[in-house]
């Protein structure tokens, strides 16, 4: 497995410096969080030479783009139109992947019966232009899809090769979903991961460093090994969630990580 940290972790850091401290820590890859008003400018509104020297840096120092963490809401056919600009700004920074979310239920919308279907066509739809530009869409395991059997239930509807899923592993457990019916649903198409300990609160979000959760972090990696994940483990935090600064933070990360994966008899950075 790799790590990765999302920008969250250091909003206000330039490009150079996002950089700097991924090689500082021994990162493999940088999920840059576009349309949340960082300071690194991986952004729609970025012109072509400055992509293109983003792309040029990252290869240099052997850093991966690995995922282009956006705001796109698949429940929602507006995602439809902006997913193009943010496709074409992965693609031109070597990114693999845009992370997208379900978002809301539409007015009208009362089920998930109803929801999943509407998820699926918008995805299969950008499908055939993410395909086109070698970036995959991969819908997280949040908001009104925090449970796995929802999200993995319109990635399977949507039906092709080019959509998959990214499991955070806080949201199904803080939602009740039992460690078994979560991995039964998230094999075969997770493709990244936001891994973290958290408290197991159903109506707020709080992460927290490893062993200060509520998160069975072991029994969840123990999972993901089982499964044959070899992708990314991306930790995203928020203001001082995880250390007093940026760098506190990506360093007590990668230490978490380390260990975590070593207990398992896993290299990260492998």
């Amino acid at each position: 497995m790799k790590l990765s940290f999302m920008t969250f972790a250091c909003p206000q850091w330039t490009f150079d410096e996002v950089v700097d401290a991924a090689r500082r820590h021994r990162y493999q890859g940088i999920e840059f969080r576009c349309d949340a008003k960082h300071d690194h400018g991986v952004e729609v509104f970025c012109g072509k030479d400055e992509r293109k020297q983003f792309r040029q840096k990252l290869e240099a120092y052997d850093l991966e783009a690995c995922c282009l963490a956006t705001s796109l809401r698949f429940a929602d056919e507006q995602a439809i139109a902006e997913a193009p600009e943010r496709l074409e700004l992965a693609a031109a920074i070597g990114c693999p992947a845009l992370r997208v979310f379900c978002g809301p239920k539409p007015p009208g919308v009362e089920s998930m019966e109803q929801l999943i279907p509407i998820v699926a066509r918008n995805l299969a739809q950008v499908a055939e232009l993410a395909e086109h530009h070698h970036v995959k869409l991969w819908l997280e395991t949040h908001d009104t899809f925090c449970r796995a059997a929802d999200a993995a239930a319109a990635v399977r509807m949507a039906n092709h090769p080019f959509v998959g899923l990214n499991y955070d592993n806080m949201h199904p457990f803080r939602h009740g979903e039992p460690l078994e019916t979560t991995f039964a649903e998230i094999g075969g198409l997770v493709q990244h991961c936001h891994f973290h300990d958290a408290m197991n609160k159903p109506d707020k979000v709080i992460i927290t460093p490893v062993a200060k959760g509520e998160m069975p972090m072991d029994e969840m990696f123990a999972a993901l090994v089982k499964l044959g994940y070899d992708g990314y483990v991306s930790g995203e935090w928020f203001n001082d969630q995880y250390g007093k600064t940026p760098d506190d933070s990506l360093a007590q990360f990668h230490e978490d990580m380390t260990t975590l994966a070593e207990r398992h008899g896993v290299r990260m950075g492998a």
